[in-house]
């Protein structure tokens, strides 16, 4: 598995952000929810549902002299340019802004705390060593492997086919 997108954005985070700005940084799930969105993905995998979730980022003691906190911002927004965030849109959220609390310790730190709400779905393949029992069956915690069509050719009346695709 390739992790949740909390892992993700925390990844992107530590490798972005200054070393002397990561001394107390902390990243955790908030605010769970589950929401029923159960679906059959083919290939014997299955979405049992979708979980919502607030990312929540935290850096205390942040330089924010040293390091502005603006770098912050554009690089959540850059994280968020590239993340998959089709789900809020099949589940209907439209409250996915991210949140920002930032207060001054002193007159060199501040404790800021990021909170961005997510959405991931949760799968399952078959596995007969899966540690999931459900159905009758073993089953593993997975990300959904999807696989996508380039090219095909299309027969209908006319047995020459239509080729549909780059080549099309």
């Amino acid at each position: 598995m390739s992790g949740t997108q909390l892992d993700s954005l925390t990844d992107f985070m530590m490798a972005n952000v200054p070393k002397r700005a990561m001394n107390n940084f902390d990243s955790v799930m908030d605010e769970l929810a589950f929401i029923q969105a159960a679906k059959d993905l083919g290939l014997d995998q299955y979405r049992q549902a979708i979980i919502r979730y607030d990312a929540v980022l935290s850096w205390e003691r942040f330089p924010y002299r040293e390091c502005d906190p603006r770098l912050l911002m554009s690089l959540l927004a850059a994280w968020l340019d590239e993340a998959d965030r089709e789900l809020f849109d099949e589940i209907g959220i439209t409250d996915a802004d991210p949140q920002w609390d930032i207060s001054v310790d002193d007159e060199k730190t501040a404790t800021v705390v990021l909170s961005v709400p997510m959405a991931e779905e949760l799968v399952i393949r078959r596995d007969e060593k899966g540690e999931i029992p459900w159905r009758g069956e073993r089953w593993t915690m997975a990300d959904a492997e999807i696989w996508t069509a380039l090219t095909a050719t299309i027969y209908s009346v006319d047995p020459t086919g239509a080729i549909v695709g780059e080549n099309g």
